[in-house]
């Protein structure tokens, strides 16, 4: 029994004690003083038997208290480890987020190089059909050939131009039985002649011409295209029957 139920106890016996004597007077009898007597040990037990309650509804509350304590700092700690982890998914979402720009940078950058690469590969295609036109009409030494032959002759054809100053329609030069010009070359890799008159000649694109080879005819040709001073035939299968050579006489067809 603790300190303070002891003195609970004493002072109920006393009032008991106390209540007996004042009510009884001093005139009271033994038996009425045993009988509060009596009543006031068993208000004490009574008394005593609320306080044991109360001393077990106190430890009952204190183990409540000490369990919701476990309880809230469990729940601290937890509140910690959550807090963490927030602080680690927000670092995480930054860095996401930085990367996630990083990566958008990247495929802009890719797009344009990819727009410029799309650009050059249809500038390489351009280039690549004009020089299989080049490779048509011959190889680069041919081409080199014929580009300072021509020139030669378009120097000489300009020269005699603005001598003659002739200002009207320009027609074939022939000489005695017709004669235009002659056949200078072959190619056999494309299968073209070169003729060594061209447009300051009057020479046109298609016009049609027999060969000749020692008064004979030998074959015919037909002008795929002209240059200034030689133009670039075709041979006409049906009528020629031989490779026409260097030398023959290209003359107009009647």
């Amino acid at each position: 029994m603790g300190k303070v139920t002891k003195i609970m106890l004493g002072l109920n016996i006393l009032a008991g004690i106390a209540g007996i004597i004042f009510g009884m007077g001093i005139k009271g009898n033994l038996k009425d003083a045993n009988d509060a007597k009596d009543k006031a040990e068993a208000q004490a037990k009574l008394a005593t038997g609320g306080t044991s309650e109360l001393q077990s509804k106190n430890q009952k509350l204190n183990s409540d208290l000490q369990l919701a304590q476990g309880q809230l700092a469990s729940v601290t700690n937890e509140l910690a480890v959550a807090k963490t982890a927030l602080s680690s998914v927000e670092g995480d979402q930054g860095k996401l987020a930085t990367d996630l720009q990083k990566a958008g940078n990247d495929l802009n950058e890719a797009l344009s190089q990819l727009t410029v690469a799309r650009k050059m590969a249809e500038r390489a295609s351009k280039l690549e059909q004009e020089i299989s036109g080049y490779r048509r009409i011959g190889t680069l030494t041919q081409l080199q050939t014929l580009k300072a032959k021509a020139d030669k002759a378009d120097k000489a054809a300009k020269d005699a131009a603005k001598k003659k100053k002739n200002t009207g329609p320009k027609k074939p030069i022939t000489g005695s039985g017709g004669e235009v010009g002659a056949i200078v070359s072959y190619d056999p890799k494309f299968g073209f002649y070169v003729v060594n008159r061209g447009a300051d000649h009057g020479l046109k694109n298609a016009q049609e011409f027999n060969v000749l080879r020692g008064g004979r005819l030998v074959g015919k040709i037909k002008i795929k295209q002209t240059q200034p001073t030689v133009s670039i035939a075709d041979a006409i299968k049906a009528f020629t029957r031989q490779q026409l050579q260097p030398g023959d006489k290209v003359v107009k067809s009647d």
